[in-house]
Formats: structure tokens, C-alpha cells, sequence
């Protein structure tokens, strides 16, 4: 097999898990459905069911929370969304050295415990530079409009999202939209 072939074959890979996710889950909404534009105009918290991993423990982590906060929409088969992982620990390092426990961050799958079981997450999480809490979506996304993987978004402390971008990120990037979010809340 050349190299070709196999940059192929992986790219395949991520396009076939990302359809899976899709067909297994339909596509992220947003609009008029129920409990959508409601969740967005009353920032009310939501849990996110976390799993014990690095930098993560099992139970729950209600967004928003007294943090600002950045959260990571994705899923493992996702070649951005692998991509993205180390590029915001580095941001992570950076912002918590400055700025302590007033910043927080969350990463979610799109995939259920169905389909990513949490020893499978774990072990791609270890794999990827996660160390930070992580768990499966139960309706963030829904909540704050994103659609597609990789999704970053900043949320400040009130709930309110403040910047979201699609796609992979540079550290500087990140470090700047939650550095912004944290001057306006001071």
C-alpha cells in the first residue's frame, strides 16, 4: 500500500464515522424545536454526564457554571476534531496559568455511551492530550446552536455563548476568544 493510498484509506475512516454518527443520530438541530430557543434565551444549566478519564472524574458538570468556559463539540472519528485536541491543551495551559479556576473546560461527543462506550472514549482521550473533563452531549449542542464537528465554543459564566468557530483552532485563537470573555466579566 503507498502512502497515497493509506491517507486514502484514513480519510475514509473519519468520513464513514462521521456519517455513522449522523445516521445514528441525525444531524445536530436548532430553531424552532422544543426546548431549543427556550434553553438559549434562559441560559438554565444543563448536566453533561462526564466520564472518569484524565483530568476527568464520572458524574456530572452543569454548564454554565461560575466559570467561563470552553467547550469542544466532537467526535473520535474526526480527523479536525483529533487535530484540535492538542491545540487546546496548549491553550488550556496557558489560560489556567493566568487565570486559575475561573477558567473552565468541557469536552463532548456527539456519540452515546451506545455507540463510544466509556472505556473506548477513555482510551481515545489518553491517546489525544485530553486532560480536562469529558463526557457525552445531552443536549448542549442543542442548546447552543452547534452544528458539525469540530465546534468550539466559550460560554461565560451567566450561559451566554460569546464565540463559537468551527473547525480546527490555533491556540492564540482560543487564548484570545476567553481571555476577551473574561475582561468583559470582571
Amino acid at each position: 500500500m503507498n502512502r497515497r493510498e493509506f491517507v486514502a484509506g484514513i480519510g475514509s475512516v473519519g468520513v464513514l464515522a462521521g456519517a455513522g454518527s449522523l445516521l445514528w443520530r441525525g444531524p445536530p438541530s436548532f430553531g424552532d424545536e422544543p426546548g431549543t430557543a427556550e434553553d438559549e434565551a434562559s441560559n438554565d444549566p444543563l448536566e453533561v454526564e462526564t466520564i472518569d478519564a484524565r483530568g476527568s472524574e464520572a458524574g456530572t458538570i452543569t454548564v454554565p457554571d461560575e466559570t467561563v468556559t470552553a467547550i469542544l463539540f466532537f467526535t473520535t472519528g474526526c480527523g479536525n476534531c483529533q487535530a484540535q485536541m492538542p491545540r487546546l491543551a496548549e491553550a488550556r495551559e496557558g489560560l489556567v496559568q493566568r487565570h486559575g479556576d475561573a477558567v473552565g473546560f468541557l469536552s463532548v461527543t456527539y456519540q452515546t455511551p451506545e455507540t463510544m462506550p466509556a472505556d473506548d472514549l477513555r482510551e481515545w482521550w489518553a491517546t489525544h492530550s485530553g486532560d480536562w473533563p469529558v463526557g457525552y452531549d445531552s443536549g448542549l449542542a442543542r442548546s447552543y446552536g452547534a452544528i458539525g464537528f469540530p465546534v468550539t465554543i466559550v460560554v461565560g459564566s451567566d450561559g451566554e455563548k460569546h464565540w463559537e468557530r468551527n473547525g480546527i483552532q490555533e491556540p492564540g485563537t482560543i487564548t484570545d476568544a476567553v481571555e476577551s470573555v473574561l475582561e468583559g466579566e470582571e
